[in-house]
């Protein structure tokens, strides 16, 4: 059995400004900031999440917290993520496994929403809150009972998953798959990694700028779902797209 929270995003009556999960905004920096520049751009990525890494889901986290960034240029959406992560104890430790050159910035672009200004789209950046569920078991599945045959995308009747309770936006559990992975990364396969986080819908269908199941856009393709893992040593980080 795996632990797992699900949890709802929604928009913040004030900024947040202490230690906690949420989307968007400025990340709320443990110890000094240690912001990534996208490689693609040289500009510092995009902020967008940081998750409060609960022993209860990730033993031994001491107190962790994952600030997670992404690229806004043209790259690949798999090369565009990168995870930092902060204890305690340690200053920071940047996870990613490709080479990164950070900024000491405590401030930078965030995630945001499209928005029609005077006939014209416009970014304008957000940030939301997150709504926690109570922590649950998450039955066990094996790799490759975890997967959706591929379906074509219905743009009115929306995608119905057949494993509902795998998928969702939630932190920790266990990755939910639109597609059979013939050749599964190490991420997906290893008992050395844990899951972080899942952006999915439990059903879903694509609204003007992006999927109905985060509210701020995030280029990763058309109905494209989100899985970041992490090592049980919190060393290393990876992000994967997953494309139906």
């Amino acid at each position: 059995m795996l632990r797992k929270t699900s949890f709802t995003i929604v928009p913040t009556p004030a900024p947040i400004t202490t230690p906690i999960t949420k989307f968007g905004g400025q990340p709320v920096w443990l110890h000094s900031p240690h912001w990534p520049i996208d490689p693609a751009t040289g500009e510092l990525m995009l902020f967008q999440s940081q998750i409060v890494l609960d022993p209860a889901l990730f033993p031994n986290s001491n107190g962790a917290m994952a600030y997670i960034f992404f690229g806004d240029g043209e790259q690949l959406p798999n090369d565009a993520f990168a995870v930092v992560l902060q204890t305690k104890d340690q200053k920071a430790l940047h996870t990613q496994s490709q080479a990164m050159e950070f900024a000491n910035a405590s401030i930078g672009p965030t995630i945001y929403e499209w928005i029609t200004i005077n006939d014209r789209e416009e970014k304008i950046p957000k940030e939301y809150q997150v709504i926690l569920d109570p922590l649950v078991e998450e039955e066990a599945i094996p790799l490759k009972e975890r997967y959706d045959e591929y379906h074509d995308l219905d743009y009115d009747l929306g995608y119905r998953f057949s494993k509902p309770a795998l998928a969702g936006n939630k932190i920790g559990g266990q990755p939910f798959y639109v597609g059979y992975l013939d050749t599964p990364p190490e991420y997906f396969t290893s008992d050395e990694w844990l899951l972080l986080l899942q952006l999915a819908p439990t059903e879903g269908f694509w609204d003007n700028y992006q999927p109905n199941f985060y509210p701020f856009y995030m280029e990763m393709g058309e109905f494209s779902l989100l899985n970041v893992f992490m090592t049980k040593d919190f060393k290393r980080a990876e992000a994967y797209i997953q494309m139906p």
